[in-house]
């Protein structure tokens, strides 16, 4: 499947050229990890996982795409929890991918290193679970042109 970056709605759904919101496709960066869930414009650049901060207490992805979008998303609410789902999904794989291919959390030099290594797991994560993964969330995206 090819990526594009794809229109997701309107910032506070209010509907003006600068709150237009896009999704930027997923990209293989740095030749070690993947680059996704980049939202913006031109204007402002953020990322998916950052609507959950709502200052006084986390809000589930459901619920902060609901308020980021406001009624603009171009997700319904009956895909809405398989879209946020396969969002958290990407988020907890990489961090993963992350975590077994350093063996550790890259705070510090982590004594059970070669314990924690698993370079098999790395692979299938970034070439199958994570390419799958973002073959959904476009056919998600692909039912609302």
């Amino acid at each position: 499947m090819e990526y594009k970056k794809i229109f997701l709605g309107y910032r506070d759904g209010i509907k003006t050229v600068s709150n237009r919101v896009y999704l930027s496709p997923p990209s293989w960066d740095c030749g070690w990890y993947w680059g996704f869930g980049y939202l913006g414009n031109a204007r402002s650049h953020y990322h998916v996982d950052g609507l959950k901060d709502n200052g006084s207490h986390p809000l589930n992805l459901y619920d902060a795409l609901i308020l980021h979008f406001g009624d603009t998303l171009r997700v319904n609410k009956k895909d809405l929890w398989t879209f946020a789902e396969l969002f958290q999904s990407f988020y907890n794989l990489k961090l993963s991918a992350e975590t077994l291919g350093r063996g550790g959390s890259h705070l510090s030099n982590n004594p059970s290193k070669e314990d924690i290594k698993q370079n098999k797991a790395v692979e299938h994560i970034n070439k199958i679970s994570l390419p799958s993964i973002f073959n959904e969330i476009y056919k998600i995206l692909d039912n609302y042109k």
